[in-house]
C-alpha cells in the first residue's frame, strides 16, 4: 500500500423524498464508478432508524457489489458491534473476504442513534464496555482462536470460525474521536482509527470550533506517539467540493446541506442547531474558511489536501465524504472530477507533462534563434 491512498465514504443516508429503491440504485452506480476511477477503497455505513438512514446492512450491499467491481476494497463504515453478536460479525466479514477475493475491511464502532439502540434493547450506558468486549471476541475469532466467554451482553461457547482469510489478515478499523480513552482502546487492541475532520453537520453553531484542523492534527500526533510511531495508517474523512470559487461552492452546497442538517440532525435527531438560513450559511462559510470543508477550484483543493496530508504525517488514507447534498448526477460529476483533477494534482501526476512542455518549448526557442542567426 502507498503512503497516501484515497477512498470514498457513503454514509447510510438517503433523502426520504427519493424512492428507497432508486436511492440504492444510485449507491450501486456510484460504487461502480468509484471502482472504475481507481479509488483504493469505499466505505458503506449502517443505521437502522430516522427515515433517512435506510442502509441497514452494508455487508449485504458489499456482497451485491463484489461481482460488479474489479479492484476496490470494501469497508463497513461502520458496523456498530453492540448491535450484533460478535460471532456473527466475524463470520460475515470472513464470508465477505471470500466473496470479494480478499478486498474487505472491517470498520466498526459503538453506534450513535439512540433509537437504533432502543429498538433492540442495547443499553447506551454500557455501550463502550459492550463494544470493547465484542471487539476483543471478533479479533480473536478472526485470528483463528477458539473463544469461550460470558459477558453481560453475549456468550460465546467454543466458538470458532470455519473460514480463514483468503490472502492476508483482515484489517480492523475503529471509528474514533481520538480522545484519550479512544486512543487507549486503539493501542490496546492494535486497531487503527478512522476519524472525521468534522462531522457531516459541521458544527452546531458558526465558529464553534475555530480551528478544527489543528485540533485533529494534535489528536493524531498523540495517537501516533502512544501507538509507538508513525507506521499505523490513519483514515481521515474529509468533504471536498470542486467549484469555480469557494463562494460559488457555498452557494451550490447550501440548499442540500442545510436541508439535511435541519431535517435529519435538528428535527429528527434533536441536535440544537439554529434553523435560520443565515445561521446555516454562516456555519457553512466558517467551515470552508477554516479548511474543515475543502471547497474551491482544483488548485485550491489540491493545495489544502496536500497541507492536510503533510500535517497528518505517516501513512494516511483520505476518504472523501459523499453525503448526498447534491443531486445524484452532480455527485457523480464531483467524484469524477476529484479522481481526474484533484488527486493527480496532489500526487504530482501533471508534473511530468508540465516539465516536458517547458523543456520542449525552451529548446524550440533556442532552435528558432539559431535559425534566425543563420539567415
Amino acid at each position: 500500500m502507498y503512503s497516501t491512498e484515497f477512498g470514498c465514504f457513503l454514509p447510510p443516508l438517503h433523502d426520504p423524498t427519493v424512492s428507497p429503491y432508486a436511492a440504492l440504485q444510485h449507491d450501486i452506480e456510484l460504487c461502480g464508478l468509484v471502482d472504475d476511477l481507481g479509488f483504493d477503497e469505499i466505505w458503506l455505513g449502517e443505521h437502522h432508524s430516522s427515515g433517512w438512514s435506510t442502509l441497514s446492512a452494508p455487508d449485504l450491499l458489499i456482497a451485491a457489489l463484489a461481482r460488479e467491481t474489479r479492484r476496490i476494497r470494501f469497508a463497513t463504515g461502520v458496523i456498530p458491534l453492540p448491535y450484533h453478536h460478535p460471532v456473527h460479525i466475524a463470520e460475515r466479514i470472513l464470508l465477505l473476504d471470500h466473496l470479494t477475493a480478499g478486498r474487505v475491511i472491517l470498520g466498526c464502532g459503538t453506534g450513535t442513534y439512540v433509537h437504533d439502540m432502543e429498538m433492540i434493547g442495547v443499553d447506551a450506558g454500557s455501550l463502550r464496555a459492550h463494544f470493547r468486549a465484542a471487539l476483543e471476541v471478533v479479533q480473536a475469532l478472526l485470528d483463528g482462536q477458539v473463544v469461550d466467554v460470558t459477558t453481560p451482553w453475549f456468550t460465546a461457547k467454543r466458538a470458532v470460525l470455519q473460514l480463514r482469510p483468503v490472502r492476508r489478515p483482515i484489517e480492523t478499523v475503529v471509528a474514533s474521536s481520538l480522545g484519550e480513552e479512544a486512543i487507549d482502546l486503539l493501542t490496546a487492541t492494535g486497531t487503527t482509527p478512522t476519524v472525521h475532520v468534522v462531522p457531516p453537520w459541521g458544527a452546531v453553531r458558526p465558529g464553534l470550533d475555530a480551528d478544527p484542523l489543528s485540533s485533529l492534527v494534535q489528536r493524531v500526533a498523540t495517537y501516533r506517539n502512544k501507538a509507538g510511531g508513525t507506521a499505523a495508517r490513519i483514515r481521515c474523512n474529509v468533504f471536498v467540493h470542486l467549484a469555480d470559487s469557494a463562494a460559488r461552492g457555498v452557494d451550490e452546497l447550501l440548499p442540500g446541506w442545510s436541508a439535511q442538517r435541519r431535517d435529519l440532525y435538528r428535527n429528527i435527531l434533536g441536535m440544537p442547531i439554529p434553523d435560520s438560513p443565515a445561521a446555516h450559511r454562516r456555519t457553512l462559510e466558517s467551515l470552508v474558511d477554516s479548511g474543515a470543508f475543502v471547497v474551491g477550484d482544483t488548485a485550491a483543493c489540491a493545495r489544502q489536501i496536500r497541507e492536510l496530508v503533510g500535517s497528518l504525517g505517516g501513512p494516511v488514507t483520505l476518504v472523501f465524504l459523499v453525503p448526498g447534498w447534491l443531486t445524484h448526477r452532480a455527485t457523480l460529476d464531483q467524484v469524477t472530477a476529484i479522481a481526474n483533477e484533484v488527486i493527480p494534482t496532489v500526487l504530482g501526476g501533471f508534473e511530468g507533462t508540465a516539465e516536458s512542455i517547458r523543456l520542449t518549448s525552451a529548446e524550440a526557442g533556442r532552435q528558432m534563434k539559431r535559425r534566425a542567426a543563420l539567415r
